[in-house]
This record gives C-alpha cells, sequence and structure tokens, in this order.
C-alpha cells in the first residue's frame, strides 16, 4: 500500500489505534522464505486452508470498513461517510460467539449460540432470532465463520472482494507481526487487478488498488486489508480491513441481558 499516502496514513493509523503494528523478531530465529507459499499462490485456496486450521479454535477478529462515497443528489464536492467496526470474539468449542458492532448505523450487539442470534440495540431493546442458513455464526451453516466473508462457491462475496482475492501479489519478505512469524503479500496497483475487474478494463474503472496479506506458517492470515479509489469519483473509497489476535485464547461470557430475551413463536 505504497503508491498513494492517503492509504498508507490511513492504514498505519488504524493499526496503530487497534494495537497491532507487527515488532521486529528479537529472537533472530525467522523461518525461511521457502516456508511460505509463492506469491502466485495467493487465491481462494490461501482462505480455504485459513479456514480449516480457525475450525475449532478460538479467536478475536476485528474488521474494520472505511467508505467516502460521492452524493450525487446535491453535488459531486458532497460526501457521505459509512464507517463500521466490528468486533468478533469466537469460541467454538464452547457454541460461544459475541460481536460488538460500532459506526454510522448506531452501536449494537449480538450474541450466539451458534443456533441462535441475540442482539442488543443502542437503546437497550432486545430481541432474538433463528441464525439463517447464510449467517457467519450459523454453525451448521455453509458460510459458517470465515466461509461467510471469503469463499465465493455461493456468490456471496462482492465483486471488490473477488477482485481482492484474484488480485496479483508480490512476497515482500518475512516479518514479525504481533509476536508471529508472517510473509507480507501485497497487491499495489491497478494493473495487480485481473482483467475481469471494472468491465474488463480495471483502470477505466478504479484510479487506485491496493492488498496486503500478512500470513504465518500455519496459513492462518494475521491480516489483510485492501482498498480501492474509483476512477469516476476522485476521491471516492473504501478499504476493509480484518485483523485476528488471541488465536487460541478467546473467551466469550454470555451476557446478563440474553437471559431475558426470548424467541418469539
Amino acid at each position: 500500500m505504497r503508491t498513494f499516502r492517503l492509504s498508507v496514513m490511513t492504514v498505519v493509523a488504524l493499526l496503530v489505534l487497534a494495537g497491532c503494528i507487527g515488532l521486529p523478531g528479537t529472537d533472530g530465529n525467522q523461518p525461511s522464505p521457502d516456508e511460505f507459499p509463492n506469491a502466485s499462490d495467493i487465491d481462494q485456496s490461501v482462505f480455504d486452508r485459513h479456514t480449516t486450521e480457525l475450525g475449532n479454535t478460538s479467536f478475536t477478529l476485528v474488521t474494520e470498513r472505511t467508505q467516502k462515497q460521492r452524493d450525487p443528489i446535491r453535488s459531486e464536492d458532497n460526501f457521505t461517510y459509512q464507517n463500521v467496526t466490528a468486533r468478533f470474539l469466537v469460541e467454538p468449542s464452547d457454541s460461544q460467539y459475541l460481536v460488538h458492532t460500532s459506526g454510522y448505523a448506531g452501536n449494537s450487539t449480538i450474541y450466539s449460540n451458534g443456533s441462535t442470534e441475540y442482539f442488543l440495540f443502542p437503546d437497550n431493546r432486545t430481541s432474538v432470532r433463528t441464525l439463517a442458513p447464510g449467517s457467519v455464526l450459523n454453525e451448521s451453516g455453509d458460510q459458517y465463520l470465515w466461509r461467510g466473508w471469503f469463499n465465493n462457491d455461493s456468490g456471496s462475496l462482492s465483486v471488490l472482494a473477488v477482485a481482492a482475492i484474484d488480485a496479483t501479489y508480490q512476497r515482500e519478505g518475512v516479518e514479525t507481526y504481533q509476536g508471529v512469524p508472517v510473509m507480507r503479500y501485497e497487491a499495489t496497483g491497478v494493473d495487480a487487478l485481473p482483467n475481469w475487474a471494472g468491465g474488463g478494463n480495471p483502470s477505466s474503472y478504479f484510479e487506485e488498488f491496493s492488498a496486503t496479506l500478512l500470513l504465518d506458517e500455519d496459513g492462518v492470515i494475521r491480516h489483510y486489508e485492501y482498498e480501492f479509489i474509483w476512477a469516476d469519483y476522485h476521491t471516492r473509497r473504501m478499504t476493509e480491513t480484518y485483523t485476528l489476535s488471541d488465536v487460541g485464547s478467546t473467551t466469550v461470557q454470555k451476557p446478563d441481558w440474553v437471559a431475558n430475551t426470548t424467541l418469539r413463536a
């Protein structure tokens, strides 16, 4: 993400706030680059392996979307901002999931036992529903956990997400991220996008594109982000960020308010 200054400053600021800046290794025992996939192997299979590795492991995931787009009804200089942050606490072995969401649509909390979702709204109203098949918290669903974010077999991903996964990546070397050795992969520039993106001509549709993926030795994606800037709206952009932490040590506690929420017949 080094081709345009705004993107670098934005991402660095987000990571500093989250305490997620990778620190140089101190043990001098960094793994060989040969232990990691080639850049040409970064595709859907990387996300499939990641899903398998975390299939029964607890973790914390922070997702962030920053979106800025022009409001054509008013003027081309008027923009709307639709920024959303979600923090997922995932403990599959105990069938417990807790999600805190904040952003332009307000704050909310969801607790799930793998088959039912309990909602706490900003005004303290609560509701409950049986999980839909497409929910990433439905343990019996096809889109369970990471498959709901990064598996396009059912066409669940957005065009932008698919284009970012299918981009051409380069290996930037081994580093330490949150105390874990990772290989950094980067896709930089519109030319890195697959030819089908943007209706077959990415440069006519996008002004900038970049993506970063940090992959550990076990095939777990520790951090992933991508950003698009549209060519027709010069400051219209969308950034998605996924940051993994506390792998194997995340615990989830059932909130007290869940006990007073009942599923309607």
